[in-house]
């Protein structure tokens, strides 16, 4: 028989298009190729043509997850990246200080959001913006006292 007749067989058995014979076998139940042939009653090499033509085999989907992942990541500062200026002048570029730093991190955050929608989140640089934002946030805790009182908790449990 060929794939075509093995197919119809398969699809008139259980009233099901292969493709969701197919995802209950390779997704929901788990099964790999010499079990979900024994159960479809097809060679093995027919099951995992079909796995391979469907998609379902576990490093196809995760592959796939990533590339979804990648596309719903390049909108993700788009419509922030358009409200930021980054030719402003800074306010505290004559100092070092902790409000300086603060807004020179905050530039940076906001740097490399542009950067990310330009690049539609491909660009190398945009690893950088997590660091960044890391930052900011522990600045943040630092500004309301929330690192203190961390501080002075860990302190007190290796006492």
């Amino acid at each position: 028989m060929k794939y075509m007749q093995y197919k119809g067989v398969v699809e008139r058995e259980y009233k099901k298009s292969l493709r969701k014979i197919m995802h209950e076998i390779c997704v929901v139940e788990g099964l790999n190729s010499s079990l979900g042939a024994k159960k479809l009653g097809v060679a093995k090499e027919i099951f995992v043509f079909w796995r391979s033509f469907y998609r379902l085999d576990r490093n196809q989907q995760l592959f796939d997850q990533s590339v979804n992942d990648i596309d719903q990541m390049k909108f993700l500062y788009l419509n922030e990246a358009k409200t930021i200026d980054l030719k402003r002048p800074l306010q505290h570029d004559d100092k070092q200080s902790l409000e300086g730093l603060e807004e020179l991190v905050g530039r940076m955050v906001e740097y490399y959001k542009c950067v990310h929608a330009e690049s539609n989140g491909l660009a190398k640089d945009t690893g950088n913006l997590p660091l960044y934002e890391f930052v900011q946030e522990l600045l943040g805790d630092y500004k309301s006292g929330h690192l203190l009182m961390e501080v002075e908790s860990q302190k007190k449990k290796a006492q």
